[in-house]
């Protein structure tokens, strides 16, 4: 299984999974030119996208859904608007979509109906962001997989530093908002396993937080813990540039 990471964070957010020959998008909050100039960059074209997924309805992950057959679009039930039962996913169950065996999870955010996803063939790979924590009943179902691309998107100092109105930061913090670095380190501390070869932090914030924040937070946590996982092997997705996982060293 390979997947790229073309763009995360609150400007735009969209990530590609590819395995034999299937191809499933997970949101389109870039721009068409953006979306197609970076699969073009990886070799794929818009004929690799058999599958499209929206995991909420806000703007940075559906704000180019619309350029899409609704036909291959799937979500949850109320993230968009007439959506029939068949394009519908629902949490907590799977559904095969080529050679992926696709479970949904309900995911604990600000929007009308967050879910992530566990994408399995014959390895298992993770996307979970904008949640605000992550249930036990969450927890229960991503023990010792492959990958994780999992939200790491502020540090709480950094964001209690920031100009952002009161409110605003309680939104971020609060159980319907996003994960900050150190709650992701324990989260993973837990979960994963001896399967588990890649971990990515995703939909970093860019007022408060760094890419050597999260890396930093996860290394101490990683420590504390006694947890002993190759440092190089924990990566940071970008806003701006193509992050990929679940190939091998050559590539």
């Amino acid at each position: 299984m390979e997947f790229h990471i073309l763009a995360s964070g609150s400007k735009g957010n969209a990530v590609f999974v590819y395995e034999k020959g299937t191809g499933i998008l997970i949101d389109c909050g870039i721009s068409r030119k953006q979306l197609f100039y970076k699969l073009e960059q990886l070799g794929f074209n818009q004929d690799d996208i058999h599958y499209v997924f929206l995991t909420h309805d806000h703007s940075d992950h559906n704000k180019n859904i619309h350029i899409f057959d609704k036909d291959i679009v799937y979500s949850a039930k109320n993230n968009i608007k007439d959506i029939d039962e068949y394009h519908t996913l629902i949490p907590y169950t799977y559904r095969q979509f080529g050679c992926f065996n696709v479970f949904t999870l309900r995911t604990s955010h600000d929007a009308s109906d967050p879910i992530g996803f566990i994408f399995e063939t014959d390895e298992l790979l993770l996307y979970m962001t904008d949640t605000g924590y992550v249930s036990q009943k969450n927890r229960s179902y991503i023990h010792n997989l492959d990958y994780y691309i999992i939200e790491s998107n502020h540090d709480i100092e950094m964001l209690m530093k920031t100009k952002r109105p009161m409110f605003l930061k309680n939104r971020i913090l609060n159980d319907k908002g996003h994960l900050n670095n150190e709650y992701s380190a324990r989260l993973m501390c837990e979960v994963i396993g001896e399967k588990t070869k890649e971990i990515v932090l995703a939909h970093l914030s860019q007022e408060a937080n760094t890419k050597e924040k999260a890396l930093e937070t996860y290394y101490e946590v990683f420590d504390e813990q006694d947890v002993h996982f190759d440092k190089k092997n924990i990566k940071v997705a970008s806003q701006v540039n193509i992050v990929s996982g679940g190939l091998s060293d050559e590539d």
